[in-house]
């Protein structure tokens, strides 16, 4: 095999010193977070982290599964997303599916917290004494007693929410509205991570709201009209609200974590959370 001629050794070092400097600044680029967009060149990229704090819960993006949660597991950071919106979605069995479009920013992380709600939600009715009626569960007389005595009291049309925040009824219309100055905004209030509002409607127009209280991560609330409600507290598109006692003139209280309802005369516990 004959050596290469000078000349030849020549053009393939200085080719490959060409090719070396070109590569240099794409490899940097990847290395520091930038990726290639068509039509926009290289551009900065940004990152989703979801939260779940349920097991055995499935996370997808766009419609691709990405894991899926467990005993110790319980939060999805995805990262090298370019700018643009991305559907999140995360699905257990027995749940109410959870979606949520978040807008991804360069070089910052758009976060969620996955509520999901039970598929079957029961209202079982309260009795003191005995009771041999599947539907109906006996609780002490004290206990009973004390169920009616907090309905005796007017619903706070404010209410302390999450860090931060606090739960407004004005006009029969319901607002989560930040009350500390102070406080950065949760990512719930951003409806993209560079631009958050100071206020997220939970009620309004509708329906007349007359109580409202936060609950397994949302809100419940009490209109006039409709019942009683539990409803997400997020900016973003697309925010869970479900019934949960559909009936006219209804009330509730939050008694020892648990949901109690009025309707008439009976007491009923909203169960399945």
């Amino acid at each position: 095999m004959q050596p290469l001629s000078k000349n030849k050794r020549r053009v393939y070092l200085v080719g490959f010193v060409v090719l070396f400097f070109l590569c240099v600044p794409v490899v940097l680029l990847f290395a520091n977070g930038f990726r290639f967009e068509g039509g926009a060149g290289f551009v900065k990229t940004g990152g989703i982290y979801i939260s779940v704090p349920y097991a055995d819960a499935v996370v997808s993006m766009n419609g691709e599964e990405v894991g899926t949660s467990g005993l110790l597991k319980r939060g999805f950071y995805i990262d090298d997303l370019t700018p643009g919106s991305y559907v999140i979605g995360v699905t257990r069995g027995g749940s109410r599916p959870w979606y949520r479009t978040l807008v991804v920013e360069q070089t910052l992380v758009s976060d969620a917290r996955a509520l999901l709600i039970p598929e079957e939600i029961e209202a079982i009715l309260l009795a003191y004494g005995t009771s041999t009626a599947s539907s109906t569960r006996v609780i002490p007389r004290a206990g009973y007693n004390e169920y009616l005595a907090a309905f005796k009291l007017p619903a706070a049309t404010t209410t302390p929410g999450f860090s931060g925040e606090s739960i407004i009824i004005e006009q029969g219309n319901i607002f989560v509205r930040l009350t500390d100055e102070d406080a950065l905004p949760s990512s719930n209030f951003c409806g993209r991570p560079s631009f958050c509002v100071s206020e997220i409607p939970i009620e309004q127009g509708k329906q007349t709201a007359v109580n409202a209280a936060p609950f397994k991560g949302g809100i419940v609330y009490a209109t006039e009209e409709g019942g009683i409600f539990l409803a997400e507290a997020d900016i973003r598109p697309t925010a869970v609200s479900v019934a949960l006692y559909p009936r006219r003139g209804s009330e509730f209280r939050i008694i020892g974590g648990k949901l109690i309802v009025k309707d008439g005369k009976d007491l009923y516990e909203i169960a399945g959370f």
